[in-house]
């Protein structure tokens, strides 16, 4: 079933490509030889959970506290603090920057970084670019991910500098289509190399999209933003404590499977603070990212999967035209979309 936009649309015409012939100035192929390649350990923020010189993905429902737990690793960070699975050891101490669209420094952040014992010396936050306008008067703009130079050098001003966090990552794009796998990969490109060159764990923050399904398909925007980061981490409720929060492992594609961690959100001295809890969990992430639905609704879908399950019998059929026969069967559009998932039918192009 394909989507029903893209059947409207008609196949995209294929791109034009620049074919420059052997012999007219064709630029050459750069190769390396492993044997002249120097072998480097791979170093971790967080042993098993968060690598230096890559990019993380923190994704989740908004409310849960996914910014607190960014400041509650900033503040183990400026420390070099014990993680709260004891035997995962220590921190990899250093300075943290900080580049936060969502919370004010003085009355949010800081104060929250005191009530996790943060060593406010060690962490730093990013306010913007310095500009001039057509009068010369000064003023700062957002930064954004094709700021990336300037990042560089302040990151070079920071040589300690071990965590940078980006939340939420989707307010930094300066424009660009989230949801085009090409423009996504463009934007974050000199993120992972400046990642890689300073040995700095980036930590990106994300939220999750309304979809049912798989929790790799789950973070708002293109599928590009899992496949750059190199460990992808969900935050969800605990369906059976509403009041525990559960962080789980989606993809690490540079150490073995990890366990999850829980924890709780306390106060200290009026202030939000995370509580971990010193176990790490088990509890499958899609099975935790999975919406409970009504009954009733779960009927109507039932019903909706056994009707497409019998349409699609003798094959694919452009979205448009199961659209139409949904309507002609009195299904909501919406709810033919979840039978879909339920059955698990892949959307494909044609």
């Amino acid at each position: 079933v394909c989507s029903g936009i893209e059947a409207a649309r008609g196949p995209k015409p294929a791109p034009e490509l620049a074919i420059t012939r052997p012999g007219h100035d064709a630029p050459a192929a750069i190769t390396r030889c492993f044997a002249d390649i120097q072998s480097e350990r791979l170093l971790w923020l967080w042993s098993g959970r968060i690598p230096l010189g890559k990019v993380s993905l923190l994704v989740g429902d908004p409310g849960l506290g996914k910014s607190l737990v960014t400041l509650a690793l900033a503040a183990a960070v400026s420390k070099g603090a014990p993680w709260p699975i004891r035997s995962e050891g220590a921190a990899f101490c250093g300075d943290v920057l900080l580049v936060s669209a969502e919370d004010d420094a003085g009355d949010t952040i800081r104060p929250r970084l005191e009530a996790a014992d943060a060593d406010l010396r060690r962490v730093h936050i990013l306010d913007g670019i310095p500009e001039e306008d057509d009068t010369g008067r000064s003023y700062t703009r957002p930064w954004t991910l094709a700021d990336w130079p300037a990042l560089d050098e302040k990151l070079a001003e920071l040589p300690e500098c071990r965590l940078l966090v980006i939340d939420p990552v989707s307010a930094y794009l300066a424009g660009a289509d989230s949801h085009v796998n090409a423009i996504v990969r463009q934007v974050l490109a000199p993120l992972a190399d400046l990642a890689a060159r300073r040995k700095v764990a980036v930590l990106a923050v994300s939220h999750l999209n309304k979809s049912v399904g798989p929790a790799m398909y789950r973070t708002t925007g293109s599928l590009a933003f899992v496949a750059a980061a190199r460990a992808v981490w969900a935050v969800a409720k605990d369906k059976e404590n509403p009041a525990r929060r559960l962080v789980l492992p989606v993809k690490a594609n540079l150490a073995p499977d990890a366990t999850g961690l829980a924890y709780r959100i306390g106060t200290r001295d009026g202030t939000p603070v995370v509580e971990w809890e010193p176990e790490p969990v088990t509890v499958d992430v899609d099975e935790a990212l999975s919406r409970e639905t009504d009954p009733a609704d779960r009927t109507e879908r039932d019903e909706a999967a056994s009707w497409l399950r019998e349409l699609l019998a003798d094959g694919a059929m452009p979205a448009k035209d199961v659209r139409r026969h949904a309507d002609a069967a009195g299904l909501a559009w919406r709810t033919v979309q979840r039978a879909k998932d339920a059955l698990g039918i892949k959307p494909t192009k044609t």
